[in-house]
């Protein structure tokens, strides 16, 4: 038994028509052919590569749903690579009516469908109809509400071969040309550079694009688009960072907006607060002056050196930045800077302090160990032929009587990196050994030896470093030189690696 109808067609499929129809029909209309396979024919499962339905209710007016789009834009990116794969379009609706009627009106829709594909970029010599068909399982169902579900649109592709193709016309005209593409736009990060690794990637795209995939470099993530606007929060590296915002429209073409935004850190600001600039530091009593200021860094600090008349050496640095090195002044104008590395191997360095010194004695000698590990102490250890030995528990002769007559030990500094320093206060013929000793800590370093003879005599003036030397709790001890004075002729002990003057 047929219910009768009040309406020429049902409902949904007469919308489908004014949908499809108007807007697909080319001016020339160019019919896809209907499959003249034999009776009874089915496609082997194995020859099926990919199949989907949808309810005619579900089509709109010139342009897919988000999910229509996005399963079209796959089927043609797989046809595009597999040239041998063929889709077959039908049509089922509801038993209501005439089957001629139904049949009739289902190769229709099948035609429309099938323009609106190849409007979408499906080719047209690779797509067959299956005869349109009514559904007699509808009548089942005794509420017009429920046949909605038998009526639909099957796209089924399958491997076909040579013969199946059908020379397209040479042109195809449309009665309504695609939409241009969508646009997407990055709005911020809006410069080419930045001293910032963290920002929010914000950008506007047509509100037909529900989500877009944001690639930074090899990372990708999805993000959701609301009301036209995405945003995101990203980081990004030292360099180059490419930024790639990709969509899919609603014809399953694909829109992307692209930007290269180079991230460099920000490096390190140094600031030396003293020996303030322009002051004379009088040396009479003693050459020590302890040099002080801050490191401000955006990014952790790695390690920072105080360079001293262009000799470098590891310093320590607080926790806020800040630094407080004691240094002994070598000549009458020492130069002081300090230069600074962080996490991301940005460096910085402060201008050059000058520091002018008075009453600069005609100092013979002088010795300063430095050594590059912190958490670690080490001591000077200085000896002549007559037995007489200083270091840091017999640092002065007037206060040890075992101590070097001529010598002072001016710095014991036990803080990690040193320095040490040694000197001989006047003229005094001799040979003088210069040991370190590894005195506390747990891991190994290197040591140097900074030596400078007659300080105070501009013509004789010599300034060397010796080094490194390699120290640790299992080996200790370690001879660095020996010097002859007045000669100033420097001996190394043999296989030393430190650098060997040549006087």
């Amino acid at each position: 038994m047929r219910f009768p109808l009040h309406l020429p067609r049902t409902f949904a499929v007469a919308v489908a028509l004014a949908l499809l129809l108007p807007a697909a029909r080319p001016a020339r209309a160019w019919k896809i052919p209907v499959a003249d396979f034999p009776p009874g024919f089915s496609l082997p499962h194995a020859d099926i590569v990919f199949k989907t339905a949808f309810p005619l209710d579900e089509l709109r007016m010139e342009e897919w749903t988000d999910r229509q789009g996005a399963e079209i834009a796959w089927f043609r990116e797989q046809m595009r690579m597999r040239d041998e794969i063929f889709l077959l379009i039908r049509v089922s609706l509801d038993a209501i009516g005439r089957t001629s009627e139904n049949e009739t009106v289902a190769n229709d829709v099948a035609q429309a469908v099938a323009l609106r594909l190849r409007a979408s970029g499906i080719p047209a010599d690779r797509m067959l109809l299956l005869p349109g068909r009514e559904e007699p399982l509808s009548l089942g169902n005794r509420r017009l509400s429920g046949f909605s579900r038998y009526r639909k649109v099957e796209i089924i592709g399958f491997l076909g071969s040579g013969w199946l193709r059908r020379r397209p016309p040479p042109e195809v005209k449309r009665e309504i040309d695609l939409p241009r593409p969508a646009e997407i736009v990055i709005l911020e990060p809006s410069g080419k550079t930045t001293d910032r690794s963290n920002h929010m990637l914000r950008g506007k795209t047509e509100s037909s694009i529900r989500v877009v995939s944001v690639t930074i470099g090899e990372e990708a993530r999805t993000v959701t688009v609301r009301d036209g606007v995405f945003e995101a929060p990203i980081s990004l590296r030292t360099g180059e960072n490419p930024i790639v915002v990709t969509g899919l429209d609603p014809f399953g073409r694909a829109v992307r907006a692209a930007r290269t935004v180079r991230y460099i850190p920000p490096r390190p600001t140094i600031e030396i607060l003293s020996p303030k600039a322009g002051a004379v530091t009088d040396i009479t009593r003693s050459p020590v002056v302890v040099v002080r200021g801050s490191i401000r860094s955006k990014t952790p600090l790695r390690e920072a050196f105080l360079i001293q008349n262009a000799i470098p050496r590891n310093i320590r640095i607080r926790e806020d930045g800040s630094f407080e090195q004691p240094a002994i002044l070598m000549t009458e104008e020492d130069t002081f800077q300090v230069e600074a590395l962080d996490t991301s191997g940005q460096a910085g360095i402060s201008a050059v302090r000058h520091a002018p010194a008075s009453g600069v004695p005609d100092r013979p000698l002088m010795a300063i160990l430095h050594w590059d590990e912190d958490d670690v102490d080490l001591d000077l250890h200085v000896t002549d032929r007559s037995g007489n030995h200083t270091w840091f528990d017999a640092a002065d002769p007037l206060d040890a009587p075992g101590a070097i007559p001529e010598g002072k030990l001016w710095i014991d500094n036990r803080k990690g990196y040193g320095p040490e320093v040694f000197t001989i206060e006047k003229d005094a013929p001799g040979e003088y050994t210069f040991s370190a000793e590894y005195y506390r800590g747990k891991k190994p370093c290197r040591a140097f030896l900074t030596l400078v003879l007659f300080a105070g005599t501009p013509s004789r003036k010599l300034v060397r470093i010796y080094g490194p030397v390699t120290l640790s709790p299992r080996e200790p001890v370690a001879q660095i030189l020996r010097v002859t004075l007045p000669s100033g002729i420097v001996r190394e002990p043999t296989g030393a690696t430190a650098e060997r003057v040549q006087r």
